[in-house]
């Protein structure tokens, strides 16, 4: 398992200072704690200083900061006097990005590149025009002196011919210049198309740290700046790949960040804990007793789906063993606030793109095996079951699966405790078929009113495959919570035999052979009392 980076101290800056005097202070960002919808940010950096007073300038830090959260510290002989924020509106294209201003000056010159071939084909055309106006004046001419002429004369065809080959040689040019339009037109709008992701540049909120501070011992000093930011928040996910017997894990921080400033090779923290949510009392409302009639006791059941709060292997997973509980809204720590340090440096830009950043990975010994749960869906997956060795614990995250030919698809993992046991479900076995079948029946006895429901699930089992398989088939009975509701399997016929958990599964081996065939039945009766309703 890899372990976070360790931080380099910052460069110190060679600079001679005097007392009162500005100094531009050079502190990139050094450290950055990431939490569920903001980040605390550090920025580190040494100076000369001679003893006096002196303001410090921190440049091009994010117009986005909580100005409550700034904090500036230095060493022994060093007293920070104070620290604030300073934002200025600066409009005009020299403030553009660098990216940003090649991109302007790209579709100025397309621009201008389609002005002038524009108005070369628009000088073609209407050159044509005049061609076919002077054409139709001609042939209009020869029609007038035609009755009177004794004879046709050979001009006029030369003539016509003359302006008709005028005509035709202009076509070709007329065709390039719109071929070449069009050409032009595609340019310019996948340079719009990368100019709408820098919004508008050309008017950029820019912000600066100030800090008045008193040097008492002169020499070399450590200055750091911290402040928190929005609009940058990290999710857990994760990656698996399954080998013949074990799987690889890897967790990671997806990352993303709009805060106006860039990380450039810091290390990232990633916490989960929630500074913004507080607890507070419950409102205390009345509690009014009254009194009412007394009315024949009678006992109202009905069925309802329990699900076993547990984490790992049975935190409510589906029939391929992912998670079925729905996403969540935030970073599922387990009641624990979890701090985890990125494997290595990364580099976030400010571009609200996710990056992903490794955090640690483990290899783990796996039973894999073949599981279905007809009752949720008709198909035979694929399991792995293995443990957390770490020590540190897997995060609720998405979960991509990869296997020998690459990538399978995607699930997710809910929170799962170091040295925990876990399932991760890698997809259904298409050579492998279920058809499940329920029927049920009611009797109410006359004398005593008892009422018994006997429900039977037959399953179909099929094999397509051109080898044997065995895979693990789950079925569930229904558990009381009355004693005037009793649940009895009947052992004759249910075959092959079964008998069900403290949860009520039925778990069945089975093994099929090669286009083999193979039927499950399951009966139970469902036996209550004459004055239970519900069922």
């Amino acid at each position: 398992m890899s372990q976070a980076a360790s931080m380099s101290p910052p460069p110190s800056q060679s600079l001679s200072t005097t007392p009162g005097m500005r100094v531009a202070f050079d502190a990139p960002v050094a450290r950055v704690t990431l939490l569920e919808d903001r980040a605390q940010v550090g920025r580190e950096g040494k100076l000369q200083l001679a003893v006096g007073r002196h303001r410090l300038k921190v440049a091009a830090v994010s117009p986005v900061i909580s100005d409550r959260s700034l904090v500036a510290r230095g060493p022994a002989g060093v007293r920070i006097d104070e620290a604030r924020l300073v934002r200025t509106w600066r409009i005009g294209a020299i403030e553009k990005p660098e990216d940003a201003g090649a991109l302007h000056a790209e579709q100025e010159r397309v621009e201008a590149e389609r002005q002038a071939k524009q108005e070369l084909v628009n000088l073609l055309e209407q050159r044509r025009g005049l061609l076919a106006q002077a054409t139709g004046l001609l042939i209009e001419g020869i029609n007038r002196e035609l009755p009177f002429a004794k004879a046709f004369e050979p001009q006029w065809a030369l003539d016509a011919e003359a302006f008709f080959e005028s005509a035709r040689k202009l076509d070709p040019a007329i065709q390039e210049g719109n071929k070449e339009l069009r050409e032009l037109d595609s340019r310019l709008a996948a340079v719009q198309l990368r100019l709408a992701t820098f919004g508008r540049v050309d008017h950029v909120l820019a912000a600066e740290v100030e800090l008045d501070l008193t040097v008492e011992t002169a020499g070399e000093h450590l200055i750091t700046v911290d402040y928190m930011v929005p609009c940058a928040l990290w999710r857990p996910t994760h990656r698996a790949t399954l080998g013949d017997d074990s799987v690889r894990f890897e967790c990671e921080g997806a990352v993303w960040q709009a805060t106006g400033e860039d990380w450039r090779e810091v290390a990232l923290s990633f916490s989960t804990a929630r500074s913004t949510q507080r607890a507070e009392p419950p409102l205390l409302r009345e509690d009014r007793l009254r009194l009412k009639k007394r009315e024949d006791k009678r006992v109202e059941v009905a069925l309802h789906e329990t699900t076993i709060q547990n984490t790992g292997e049975g935190a409510g997973e589906s029939s391929d063993g992912s998670s079925a509980e729905p996403e969540l809204p935030g970073v599922d720590d387990g009641g624990e606030t979890r701090l985890l340090g990125a494997a290595a440096k990364a580099t976030i830009l400010s571009d609200g793109r996710m990056v992903r950043v490794p955090i640690f990975f483990f290899e783990a010994k796996a039973e894999i095996d073949r599981i279905a749960r007809p009752e949720l869906g008709a198909m035979v997956h694929l399991r792995s079951r293995q443990d957390n060795p770490t020590k540190l614990p897997l995060l609720a995250g998405p979960l991509e699966l990869l296997r020998r030919s690459g990538y399978v698809g995607r699930s997710k993992v809910l929170f799962v405790a170091p040295g925990e046991r876990f399932a991760i479900g890698w997809g259904p076995d298409d050579a492998l078929r279920i058809q499940r079948k329920a029927t049920e029946t009611r009797e109410t006895a006359k004398l005593t009113g008892k009422q018994t429901l006997t429900r039977t699930v037959e399953l179909y089992l099929s094999n397509l495959g051109d080898a044997a398989c065995a895979f693990t088939i789950e079925e569930r009975v229904p558990v009381s919570e009355l004693e005037q509701v009793s649940i009895e399997l009947d052992a004759k016929e249910t075959h092959p035999a079964g008998v069900p958990d403290a949860q009520g599964i039925c778990a069945w081996k089975v093994q099929l052979a090669a286009h083999g065939t193979e039927k499950i039945s399951l009966v139970y009766r469902l036996i209550t009392a004459s004055d239970v309703t519900g069922i």
